[in-house]
């Protein structure tokens, strides 16, 4: 599995050390994404070489494991947030980086879930009136801050 470090100082790069050896060397804002997906397999195929992206926008395709917000220590994601950022759309993504309290449709959420029912509200997801509209909470939510740090 190949580990992409996402700052503002410049484009992704590859590192092998573990997220916690990063503390050290990163101060934040940062992000780690993984460019194989929840199976272990590269995004293009198990003998194919993982892709390495030359800059942000590629690199946000990829499976986030951590971020770091500025002077605080990493954050390993946990799956159900990994997976939500996986099932959003670039434009979704865009979006949400762009501002954190957009809301989706009963349509996009449903989408972005996978298929999961519109009544069902994880720690990533918070919704309010009629009919619902969703925004991103928790860990979702954190990430998408570090991330619009980064691309100030």
């Amino acid at each position: 599995m190949t580990k992409l470090l996402l700052t503002p100082q410049g484009s992704p790069q590859v590192v092998d050390d573990e997220v916690e050896s990063l503390a050290a060397s990163t101060p934040g804002p940062a992000v780690v994404f993984s460019t194989t997906s929840a199976t272990g397999e590269s995004r293009r195929g198990a003998d194919a070489e993982e892709p390495r992206p030359h800059d942000s926008a590629s690199a946000l395709t990829n499976r986030p494991i951590a971020y770091r917000e500025s002077g605080r220590d990493w954050h390993e994601l946990g799956y159900e947030a990994a997976d939500h950022w996986e099932g959003l759309s670039p434009e979704l993504r865009d979006r949400l980086i762009a501002d954190r309290t957009a809301q989706l449709s009963r349509a996009e959420f449903s989408v972005t879930t996978g298929g999961a029912s519109a009544s069902m509200i994880t720690s990533n997801w918070t919704y309010s009136g009629s009919p619902r509209v969703y925004r991103i909470a928790g860990e979702l939510r954190e990430l998408a801050e570090v991330l619009a740090e980064i691309s100030d």
